[in-house]
């Protein structure tokens, strides 16, 4: 019985992580391509280096156009929205075991 009880924690604690790491990657990957996106449609044409994609991102109007990219496509919130309920899942809830 010792055995089943420790199989049983270990999946519930490689479950937990996994809901931990895959809502932190939707996050990290939704925003990153939102920013990626929004950088690369003002500085196309222009021939500028990643000095000025930085430069760019690190401008006050830069969350405004997070924001404007986010209510145009909304599916990149939706996934930060998951991302979130997954990494809250994971620290609040185990999927198997009591």
């Amino acid at each position: 019985m010792s055995s089943s009880g420790l199989w049983s924690r270990l999946v519930t604690t490689v479950s937990a992580h996994v809901l931990r790491v895959v809502g932190s990657l939707m996050i990290v990957l939704s925003i990153g391509v939102a920013a990626v996106s929004v950088s690369t449609g003002s500085a196309s044409g222009s021939g500028e280096t990643a000095g000025g994609t930085a430069a760019f991102l690190a401008d006050a109007g830069a969350v405004a156009a997070l924001v404007e990219f986010g209510a145009a496509h909304p599916a990149y919130p939706a996934a930060v929205v998951v991302g979130l309920v997954l990494v809250a899942a994971g620290d609040e809830t185990p999927l198997i075991g009591g």
